[in-house]
């Protein structure tokens, strides 16, 4: 789709850095589509793998009215999120998904709510050292949240291992609560 600026308006070149071992082979380029703008500093799914927009490249002879950058396909996650013992990293195209879940499911201000989103926009904006104390009702709301984007059209494989460590985060605590009220009638 073009807008009369020369630019192919959502659709964006990737082009992996080379490999660091010469015998793996060279990844090949692709063209991805996107509803958000994309800059340098952006991460996109890309076929169930993380990429992320290291540097402006110079358009491709194929496709020179589309915006082209060069890609590191093996990103630091822009978060961590601990429930109970179990532990899953997620990238930037997660937590803007989340963000939106989040609000769908839980349009109320709650303090859960608001503690998720501000640990959301502080890991989308470089906050590296922020920690959040993602606890009981907020790793429930996560859990809807997430349930509400399987249900929309599918998760990141980063969502998919969140989701299903939540829902054994849950089990581990139903397991604990029944053990301790078994222990406590006797």
């Amino acid at each position: 789709m073009n807008h009369g600026s020369g630019v192919d308006r959502g659709l964006y070149t990737l082009v992996p850095a080379p490999p660091r071992d010469p015998s793996v082979p060279q990844r090949l380029t692709l063209t991805v589509r996107s509803d958000r703008e994309l800059g340098v500093g952006n991460q996109v799914w890309v076929q169930q793998e993380c990429w992320e927009l290291v540097e402006k490249h110079a358009p491709l002879d194929d496709a020179p009215q589309r915006a082209a950058f060069l890609c590191a396909t093996s990103p630091a996650p822009r978060a961590r999120i601990l429930a109970g013992q179990h532990e899953c990293s997620l990238f930037e195209p997660d937590l803007l998904d989340l963000a939106r879940a989040v609000v769908s499911v839980h349009a109320d201000e709650t303090p859960a709510t608001r503690t998720i989103r501000a640990a959301i926009r502080a890991a989308l904006h470089g906050g590296a050292d922020v920690e959040a104390n993602l606890e009981g009702d907020a790793l429930r709301i996560l859990a809807q949240a997430i349930r509400g984007l399987e249900i929309s059209g599918g998760l990141s494989p980063a969502l998919r291992d969140l989701g299903a460590k939540l829902n054994q985060h849950f089990d581990e605590l139903k397991s604990v609560s029944i053990a301790q009220g078994v222990a406590a009638r006797d």
